[in-house]
């Protein structure tokens, strides 16, 4: 029994390949649109999210000279705190054990 095998022309370089596959066997690009275009709106949502670290960030520090010295000594809480995980992790790795 033979295989029917299916062909799909990629958008961007032109060339057939096996429509099987998800990415084009010559230039590497997406073969799916839809899949594309749901990955490009996806990656547009999570750019537009804060970051991780920007929920500290105080409105109005840039203006405020006690909201910029808070803000400061909330960054350095979390250096200090960030060392101390850092430095019990490092503790507990080198016990014998």
């Amino acid at each position: 029994m033979t295989e029917i095998r299916s062909i799909q022309k990629c958008e961007h370089c032109e060339t057939w390949t096996d429509g099987k596959k998800a990415f084009c066997c010559s230039c590497g690009e997406m073969l799916d649109l839809e899949y594309r275009k749901n990955r490009w709106e996806l990656h547009k949502r999570l750019q537009d999210l804060p970051g991780f670290m920007d929920w500290y960030k105080l409105k109005g520090a840039d203006k405020n000279i006690l909201l910029l010295i808070l803000e400061k000594m909330i960054q350095g809480g979390q250096l200090i705190l960030t060392a101390v995980v850092a430095f019990i992790t490092l503790i507990l790795l080198l016990l014998p054990g």
